[in-house]
């Protein structure tokens, strides 16, 4: 059997709902040279089971694991996968068709290159666009600003050793990135929207960035590269700083913005008597108040996030920064 250039690793655990939409867009690419591999990640929903017991498409397999998450859903996966090129899928996200032909294009023409990311469109419960430009330090180490579905050379994978598999909550691509590119190894980010990102009520990123998911999560990523994190510490505390501040300007715009709406709607009231037009009223004006609430709930958390992982990088130099001293006194103390 002929070696496809690239492998799709599909990651499902009991979202046989919309692993059909998924596949679709997998073999609605420009470029048809690769093969399928889905992972069952010990699923348990039926109609999910089904499903994948049935599914029969061309250059597809499925395979079977004890539920691991995804970070070993992944490993499990790219173990069953022969292609020289790797890209990760989640099964209720979608590519757009020429994803794999614009990635190829990078890889090929850049040999000093090991893996293409991209842009990205979110869908769904949600929608935003998530237009990166930085793939190095220090950017990195502020945020994530790869897709665990970029395309990516296979001895890449297999030189950094995959996934952490002991990251289960989330933050498992950032934190692989983040190992990526410390081995350095030369990405790009093509800027262009070549992913659709599904947001559902429980998509572990939105239970990542609920409290206290995302500053937990960034503190293992601190752990996990002390050195690393402490060499760029000055340039990330500012970036922290940048954001606080900018999350506060927006707080304040926010509460103008509510001042604003209030002083109007009380004018208008003033000089309408109409019973109708002003019930209208007080209902737009009660469904602004609460869309304006959620907003400022929004930013107060992330400026807790900001301000908990700024505290974390503060905390982790110090802890590096006196180790010796505690050292001296725990031999003195003995």
């Amino acid at each position: 059997m002929t070696v496809p250039t690239t492998s799709f690793v599909v990651t499902c655990h009991n979202l046989g709902a919309y692993l059909t939409e998924t596949l679709d867009s997998v073999f609605a690419q420009t470029v048809q040279d690769f093969e399928v591999v889905v992972v069952n990640d010990g699923s348990t929903d039926g109609a999910t089971c089904r499903l994948l017991a049935d599914l029969n498409r061309p250059r597809t397999r499925v395979v079977h694991t004890e539920r691991c998450g995804l970070p070993g859903a992944r490993n499990f996966g790219v173990g069953h996968a022969g292609g020289r090129f790797l890209c990760m899928v989640d099964a209720d996200d979608l590519l757009e068709p020429s994803y794999l032909e614009r990635s190829l294009q990078v890889l090929d023409s850049r040999p000093d290159v090991a893996f293409a990311s991209h842009w990205l469109r979110a869908f769904g419960d949600e929608a935003w666009d998530w237009t990166p430009t930085d793939c190095t330090f220090p950017a990195l180490l502020h945020a994530n600003t790869l897709n665990g579905a970029a395309l990516i050379r296979r001895d890449l994978f297999e030189r950094v050793g995959g996934f952490d598999e002991t990251m289960v909550d989330g933050c498992e691509d950032w934190e692989f990135w983040i190992r990526v590119v410390d081995r350095g190894f030369k990405g790009a980010i093509i800027p262009e929207f070549l992913f659709r990102y599904r947001r559902r009520a429980d998509s572990m990123s939105r239970t990542m960035h609920a409290v206290p998911g995302m500053p937990t999560l960034y503190r293992q990523l601190v752990d996990r590269h002390p050195d690393l994190f402490a060499r760029h510490l000055v340039a990330l505390l500012e970036r922290r700083d940048d954001e606080i501040a900018s999350m506060s300007t927006s707080l304040w715009r926010l509460e103008q913005a509510w001042a604003g709406d209030l002083e109007g709607r009380q004018q208008w009231w003033h000089d309408n008597e109409a019973g109708h037009e002003r019930a209208q009223a007080e209902r737009d004006l009660r469904d602004r108040a609460r869309q304006l609430e959620a907003d400022a709930q929004a930013l107060h958390a992330a400026v807790d996030h900001e301000r908990q992982m700024q505290e974390d990088l503060r905390a982790s130099w110090s802890w590096r920064v006196t180790r010796p001293l505690r050292a001296v006194l725990g031999w003195v103390r003995r």
